[in-house]
Order: C-alpha cells, then structure tokens, then sequence
C-alpha cells in the first residue's frame, strides 16, 4: 500500500515534469502548477522547513530586483521566484547550497543547448529549477532512511512530584515490546512516597509493534529466540536500531534536564524487558545519570563504541521469566562487572516476566538512594 508521503512526492514529480515542459514550449512557468506544489507541500512541511521558504525567497526577489541593474538585462522572471518560494517548502535549510549548486548547474546546460540550438539568448529556468528540487527530495528520502532515523521527537505522559513542588529529579520508564509509555507509568504512583519530589515520565517507543500494532517498539526483535544465547548478528542489528534513535532521545532527555534545570547525575533511567535493554545502553553513553533499574532484560555490549559512563546499575529477574530467561541478566552482570560497572543482580524466585512487589520494592529503594541519599556522594565521584 503506498504512503502518503510516497504520493504526495509522486504527485510533484508529475508537476515537476508539468513546470519543465510549459516553460520549454511557452517561456512561462503557470501559477496553477506552482500553486500545486505549494499545497502539496503544505500536507508534509514542517518548522524545520520553514526558514527554507523565507531564504530562497529573499535570494529569488534579490536575483530578480538586482540582476538586470547590474547585467541590463533580465535574470530571473516572478515565475521563476514563485518557483523558488514553493521549493522551500519541500526542502530542509542544509539542502539549499545543494538546490542552488543544481539550478545553476541545470541553467547553465540549458544555456549551452539554446545556444547549440540557436533559440536565442533568453532559455527557460523553469527546468533547471524542478531538476533541482527534484534532487534534493531523493536526497531528503535517502536521509530518510539513515540520518533522519535520529530525527525523532519522544512523548509520553508524565506524574508530577507527590509534593507539588517542582521536581528535583527525573524517573524516565522505558516500557517493554508492544507497550506503550502508559504501560509503567503506574509504577510512579507505587513510589511516589518514597520519591517525593521526582518527576515521571514515560515516552513511548518510536516505532509501531510489528506482532502487537496497537503498542510501540524501541527496536525489532523479529529473530528473538529465548531458548538461545543472543549471537552477534542479533546484537549488531538491535544495536544498529538503538543508535539510529539514540541522538534524538538524548535531545528528549537533555531538554527535559534543562527545562527543569537539573544536571544529568538527577535523572535515573527504569526500564523493562526491551526498556531495559535500551535503558542500560544509554545509560553507559550519556553523561552519567544517577542509576539503572533494569527489569527482565539483557546487556547489548556494543564493542564499537566505549562507554563513558559507569552508573550504578540494578538488574531484577522472575527465575521463571520464560520470555527473557534469567541467564540474559546473570550474564549482564559478570560482562558489567568486568567493564568495571557497580552492578546488583536479584532474583526473584516464582516470578515470570513481569514485574512483583518485591521487585517493586527493591527498584524503589535503589532509587531512594541514588536520588536522594547519595547525591552527594554521585556527585563526588
């Protein structure tokens, strides 16, 4: 089933193609095309895109007002500038040295055909327009697929400090495969007196669960097999999703820090099954937080890359968890502990995967310390 995005793209090229015949075969470039492009770009522009408008608008008037005092002659018709304007609209400000670079490029091959053809001095700028354009939409789709992955903004709903008063620490939940940020959030409530002054937020992962459409994902585990250790495929792939959103969820969780004006070491990170996975990962490459309470989870080492921080880390584990089998966490300890991380591991006996008022108990407890009572001490380290 195509996109809307595809078909917005797919209905430009056709007025792309549209522009660059008209203005070849009669020297004009219609407003009713431009006027398409400008409403089709309406449907994806975003405020990342805006400044692009206002920018190649200035250059295109500038152009049009100043090329024919300087030259005598004209440079750029009000079609061409229009053209312009709507351009912004579909590209990013980075991409208009690109988008300038190709209209030249573009202009000065139609000169030289009009010129070869003997068509006179003045040749149509519209086709050089809309192949620029043109290129910078493939090369936005191609960010798309990679750089763009760290473009994303996190939500989630939040608890407010029990004390109403404004927060002197965050708590961010990290909830497990096909769940949302609702999903942990409840947790907050079971602690809100043991934490007092804490703030809880849980973001929802930012992906659509494959196997449960109506929850989220922070990254696919569609070869994830509990019967057998993780291999090295597996881990590169999982990690390859992980640092794809990772820029974008240190942007989150900076500007949360900053808008409460607190410094990294009062933010604690709670994650289950894949939260925790993901919690334990940015926890060791981020600035140092405050701690680590990482439910039914497992380590991702990424060996590429070296850690630069050693929070205090928390794992809790059912002995029965089937799902995310205990040894996933008995190994997390000994490769933290050899990377010389202060690591605490409990098992729960009875428990499958989920999460007990034990662990509830002792996750709370963790974070009591690390939040409140050891401040001091984080800090002198």
């Amino acid at each position: 089933m195509i996109s809307f995005s595809l078909l917005l793209k797919s209905l430009l090229f056709v007025l792309l193609g549209a522009i660059s015949v008209q203005d070849i075969r009669k020297g004009l470039i219609p407003d009713s095309l431009v006027l398409g492009i400008i409403v089709l770009g309406l449907f994806q522009v975003s405020l990342e895109k805006l400044p692009s408008v206002v920018i190649l608008g200035m250059i295109g008037y500038a152009f049009y007002i100043f090329y024919p005092l300087l030259r005598g002659k004209e440079g750029l018709g009000l079609g061409d500038v229009k053209m312009m304007v709507a351009s912004g609209l579909w590209i990013l400000p980075s991409q208009i040295p690109l988008f300038l670079f190709m209209t030249g490029l573009g202009g000065l091959m139609l000169a030289l055909l009009w010129k070869v053809l003997e068509k006179g001095p003045k040749f149509p700028l519209g086709p050089a327009l809309a192949f620029a354009l043109g290129i910078c939409i493939v090369g936005e789709q191609g960010l798309s697929e990679g750089e763009n992955k760290m473009i994303t903004t996190f939500s989630g709903p939040q608890l407010t400090p029990a004390s109403g008063g404004p927060p002197d620490s965050i708590v961010v939940f990290l909830h497990g495969y096909g769940a949302n940020g609702h999903d942990l959030l409840s947790i907050g409530n079971a602690w809100a007196a043991l934490l007092p002054n804490t703030l809880f937020v849980a973001p929802h992962g930012p992906l659509t669960s494959k196997l449960y459409p109506s929850g989220n994902q922070w990254f696919s585990l569609d070869d994830w097999n509990p019967d057998q250790p993780l291999t090295t495929t597996q881990i590169a792939r999982m990690l390859g999703d992980i640092q794809a959103i990772t820029p974008s969820f240190n942007r989150y969780l900076d500007t949360l820090l900053k808008t409460h004006d607190l410094s990294p070491e009062k933010l604690a990170f709670v994650g289950f099954s894949q939260g925790s996975m993901f919690a334990l990962y940015m926890a060791l490459h981020r600035p140092r937080c405050a701690g680590v309470v990482a439910y039914s989870g497992a380590f991702l080492e990424d060996s590429t890359k070296s850690n630069i921080s050693r929070p205090p880390i928390l794992l809790i584990h059912g002995r029965e968890d089937r799902l995310v089998p205990p040894s996933f966490s008995q190994i997390a300890e000994k490769r933290l502990k050899t990377l010389q991380v202060p690591v605490t591991l409990a098992l729960i006996p009875g428990l499958d995967h989920g999460i007990d008022e034990k662990g509830l108990a002792l996750g709370g407890a963790f974070l009591k310390e690390r939040l409140y009572e050891n401040t001091a001490a984080a800090l002198s380290e």
